[in-house]
């Protein structure tokens, strides 16, 4: 009895079979859902880099002396006299949260000295789209009450 060629025996035939099957559905499963507007669960959604970017916030700090009218934009890290690198200064580089915005505007407000009037435009990403955090008609170098003051008027440290 002669052995059969290898092109003709059925294994290879299922592999080739499902090789066209898997492919297909690889290359035809976006097209149903974005081209064709299907719905099943045969056919998941194909999102590419789903969620990167949450809680990045892209931030610019402004200095103004005339109530808010003119926005000048300033540099964290020539004020601070910090290097801009991202093996450094982590908390100036890499802002997370509109706390973490915040609590850089109190070192610049320290270091431009007398009653600085510190804006920052921030906004973080989300699972969708940017978003608005912190707007340039807030002021962020205001004093923040003493602890324990109960009076409700703020006071400068």
């Amino acid at each position: 009895m002669m052995p059969q060629p290898a092109s003709e025996t059925p294994r290879w035939k299922m592999r080739l079979l499902l090789l066209v099957l898997v492919g297909g559905w690889i290359v035809g499963a976006p097209a149903y859902r974005q081209v064709f507007k299907g719905r099943s669960t045969w056919f998941p959604r194909w999102v590419m880099f789903h969620g990167f970017g949450r809680n990045i916030c892209d931030v610019q700090f402004f200095q103004t002396d005339d109530g808010g009218l003119t926005l000048r934009p300033i540099n964290r890290f020539e004020i601070l006299e910090r290097e801009r690198s991202w093996s450094t200064n982590k908390s100036l580089v890499r802002m997370d949260s509109p706390s973490a915005v915040r609590s850089v505007a109190r070192r610049l407000c320290r270091s431009l000295g007398d009653e600085p009037d510190v804006r920052a435009i921030a906004r973080c990403g989300s699972r969708a789209t940017w978003k608005s955090k912190i707007k340039p008609t807030e002021k962020l170098c205001v004093a923040a009450p003493l602890r324990g003051a109960s009076n409700g008027h703020k006071v400068k440290r």
